[in-house]
């Protein structure tokens, strides 16, 4: 009788071990999905902004602003966004890069 019920202790320990053991498995990848997975944000529209409000509206949303070109536009005033990529509402994980084009204004004629 007496071993009998220390084997019942054994395996109930084993029992409670392992339950445990599940359950701290299963949470630990449940809180590791969520913080790799990241926040994301949708893209704002920048074509027609300043450079200086794109890049705040892109703090805002945590997004970093990367000027890929300057480009002479007969339709944009020097120093707006003419272009963006990714495009506005597409959907992005904060800390991603906004590569935009500003504009250099109309060209000009050589003297």
């Amino acid at each position: 009788m007496l071993s009998r019920l220390g084997s019942n202790m054994v395996v109930k320990r084993l029992l409670i071990v392992a339950l445990l053991g599940s359950v701290f498995s299963i949470s630990a990848f449940v809180v590791m999905y969520f913080s790799l997975r990241g926040r994301t944000v949708d893209v704002p529209s920048l074509v027609g902004k300043t450079e200086g409000d794109a890049r705040d509206s892109l703090d805002d949303y945590g997004l970093k602003m990367v000027i890929k070109s300057r480009i002479y536009s007969e339709s944009m005033a020097p120093n707006l966004v003419t272009d963006q990529y990714p495009p506005p509402g597409t959907t992005v994980k904060t800390g991603q890069m906004v590569r935009v084009s500003l504009s250099l204004g109309p060209t000009q004629a050589p003297k």
